[in-house]
């Protein structure tokens, strides 16, 4: 009986040893094989590892991020593409297959700021390309942590319209006639329905950014006809805009207000600003539109090349101050006109380092004159910014051959130019070509040493 007892305990004994192995090695595969909802049943250390983070930060760092953001950044099947629906080599590779200890470090346990960079809602090839802005060279130009950053802030905190100078990174912000606008990230398709702002952009942005440029882009003759060559052209019909799906559209404050709030209305970021006439205020114009674009180095490089070329001009002005002239623009629009006070015209001439006589007798902006004002003013030298395409050549014949103007300066001392239009007249830096055209005029020079074009 003695012997019995022993014997079943013995047996007794051997499989019960043999089923807590099993379950042992039950535990060990369920840990590795996790492949989903598997949360449920995991261990309480592993609950701590992996989800046992407060909620709130879940929602925020893995989840899909605050759902204000999400809108933003992309839309909810992306998020759910770059969370839970990719493919499941992946997620064993990028969430799973690695033990608890390199979970911690590689999926929870970094800090957030860490892991809104890493982890925020898609993969990381696509990461380096929308959460910085597009390639690594161009992320220098536009980010942080380059060089160049205390100067990029420090022009930035000239211009009222940015909110917080500071900000290099998105979303940033800026308050366009009273109302403030968060651009989320870098703008992939940008467009423009204004001559100067097309200018602008293709000085700071690359071509692939812009979807659309204005008919007057890619006139012959303008500045940027062939860098704008191919693109559509877009026109003030709403739809041919909303069919191109810029994330942002600029225009002039003249825009039509319809237009404007039809585009508005769908989502579209419109942003109307002014372009100031001053070769400083176009410089703001393009720290403004960099910083919304997401081209900041880009910015930095061309506003330095303008300051160069101002600097020759306003040596070469000094240098010749005793040799300035009166001088007047004029142009035919049923009537003489010329440009005033506060003109652009008037800023390219005072760059050069001429006198704009019309600004002198008190004309103010672009307006018209009479006859006999154009004779008592007296001007020493007219330049003619009337393009040939309108008529420029034909007026420049007759006011040369009008008897009644034979007693003006100009015209008596053969001093009636006729100049490039698309510098005289474009609301952008591209003005500049204008002042130098102006100088060697003025100062009898055939070229003006290492000023050169933009590119």
């Amino acid at each position: 009986m003695k012997l019995l007892k022993l014997v079943f305990i013995s047996m007794f004994m051997f499989v019960f040893a043999l089923a807590c192995q099993a379950g042992q090695d039950n535990r060990t595969v369920y840990e590795s094989d996790t492949s989903d909802g598997y949360s449920q049943s995991l261990p309480d250390e592993d609950k701590e590892d992996h989800e046992g983070h407060d909620h709130d930060e879940d929602k925020e760092d893995h989840e899909g991020h605050d759902h204000d953001e999400d809108k933003e950044g992309h839309d909810h099947d992306e998020d759910k593409e770059d969370h839970e629906g990719h493919d499941h080599n992946e997620d064993k590779e990028d969430h799973e297959g690695h033990d608890h200890d390199e979970d911690k470090e590689d999926h929870e346990g970094h800090d957030h700021d860490e892991d809104k960079e890493d982890h925020e809602g898609h993969d990381h090839d696509e990461d380096k390309e929308d959460h910085e802005g597009h390639d690594h060279d161009e992320d220098k130009e536009d980010h942080e942590g380059h060089d160049h950053d205390t100067e990029i802030i420090e022009a930035l905190s000239q211009i009222e319209a940015i909110v917080d100078p500071e900000n290099l990174s998105w979303p940033r912000k800026i308050v366009i006639n009273e109302k403030e606008i968060s651009i989320t990230e870098r703008p992939d398709k940008v467009l423009t329905i204004s001559l100067g702002h097309d200018e602008i952009l293709f000085g700071i942005s690359n071509k692939d950014q812009i979807v659309g440029t204005t008919s007057f882009a890619q006139e012959e003759g303008s500045n940027i006809q062939l860098k704008s060559e191919g693109l559509p052209i877009v026109t003030t019909d709403p739809e041919t805009i909303i069919s191109l799906s810029p994330d942002i559209v600029f225009a002039d404050p003249y825009a039509s207000v319809d237009l404007m709030d039809t585009l508005d209305d769908i989502g579209i970021t419109v942003i109307q600003t002014a372009l100031d006439n001053s070769s400083r205020g176009r410089q703001n114009d393009i720290w403004l539109m960099s910083y919304i674009t997401g081209n900041l180095n880009n910015a930095l490089a061309l506003n330095e090349e303008i300051d160069r070329k101002v600097k020759i001009l306003n040596d070469l002005a000094q240098e010749n101050i005793d040799k300035t002239k009166n001088v007047m623009t004029l142009s035919w629009w049923d009537a003489y006109w010329t440009a005033g006070v506060g003109s652009t015209e008037d800023a390219i001439i005072q760059l050069a380092g001429g006198k704009n006589i019309a600004a002198i007798n008190g004309v103010e902006s672009n307006n018209t004159i009479e006859k006999e004002l154009l004779i008592s003013m007296n001007p020493e030298m007219i330049l003619i910014t009337q393009s040939v395409q309108w008529g420029g050549q034909d007026f420049y014949d007759e006011l040369i051959s009008d008897e009644s103007l034979s007693s003006i300066e100009a015209i008596k001392n053969n001093e009636v130019y006729m100049v490039n239009s698309s510098w005289w007249s474009t609301l952008s830096y591209w003005n500049i070509k204008g002042s130098e055209q102006l100088a060697k005029i003025l100062w009898n020079l055939d070229e003006i040493d290492n000023f050169g074009d933009f590119e």
